[in-house]
């Protein structure tokens, strides 16, 4: 075999093994996988001083079937009114008794349907306590409001494009209910950035960790509050106890420019 031929064997060799060693080392093509979204009791939860003016708050899946109760531990159903908030995958309920709770009695909030078995799931309970709330929570700090957006979107770790905005830190008290789970109300701002915090908020959200995040931060998040594809969005955010009593809203401008936010 002449040199030449033996060169070129070498050279393919060498581009051979080179590709394979590339693709060996590609980021493996996993699928993600996710748990469905379920029903969720947010508030109040296994607490045994709940205000008579409380409001019952939960997550249900998008498009559930049932009949969603607020009622005395195995007794009678409370009349409520409801408002709800559609956030993706998942719907914010909540519950507002139009007269205040009995106290030191156990309510359930319970989901009934009748064609199914069982047809009563409890989603939890609570104890009231003796007097209302009608004092609002602290906001103490809300920290900054960052714009995300995933690097490399898809494969195994179930990441995606954004946006999504995480604040934090989150500080919150509320002295009246010291062991209240405290939310966020979010008001989203227009196109134009004016945010009307004289309206009902876009959504309600848990703090998690003393962060909070606003619109669908992967795959697997049921989560997915609208964020303007802009280059700067503008929301406020106000601290809710369980009486849905709201503390002063803090304004927040948030840059989006470095994750391509922008149409």
């Amino acid at each position: 075999m002449s040199a030449k031929r033996l060169g070129a064997r070498h050279v393919g060799l060498v581009v051979g093994f080179i590709v394979a060693n590339h693709v060996a080392n590609l980021p493996k093509a996993e699928a993600c996988s996710c748990m469905a979204p379920r029903e969720v009791l947010v508030g109040p939860d296994r607490v045994d001083d709940a205000p008579l003016n409380t409001r019952v708050r939960f997550e249900v899946p998008s498009g559930a079937k049932g009949d969603f109760v607020l009622r005395a531990y195995e007794g009678a159903r409370v009349e409520t009114t409801a408002r709800t908030f559609l956030d993706g995958d998942l719907t914010f309920v909540e519950l507002t008794p139009k007269s205040p709770l009995a106290p030191f009695t156990r309510y359930e909030i319970a989901v009934v349907r009748p064609s199914e078995y069982p047809c009563t799931t409890v989603l939890g309970t609570f104890r009231t306590g003796v007097v209302a709330d009608n004092l609002a929570p602290k906001l103490e700090s809300v920290g900054r409001a960052v714009a995300r957006g995933g690097a490399h979107p898809g494969g195994g770790n179930c990441s995606i494009a954004g946006p999504w905005i995480e604040v934090g830190p989150v500080k919150v008290s509320d002295p009246d209910q010291p062991n209240a789970r405290l939310l966020l109300a979010v008001w989203m701002g227009d196109a134009a950035g004016n945010v009307d915090t004289s309206k009902p908020p876009t959504t309600i959200l848990p703090i998690r960790g003393e962060k909070l995040t606003i619109g669908k931060s992967s795959l697997c998040d049921p989560h997915d509050v609208a964020i303007p594809r802009a280059p700067f969005v503008s929301l406020a955010v106000a601290a809710m106890d369980d009486a849905g009593n709201l503390s002063a809203p803090r304004k927040l401008r948030v840059d989006q420019r470095a994750v391509g936010a922008i149409p």
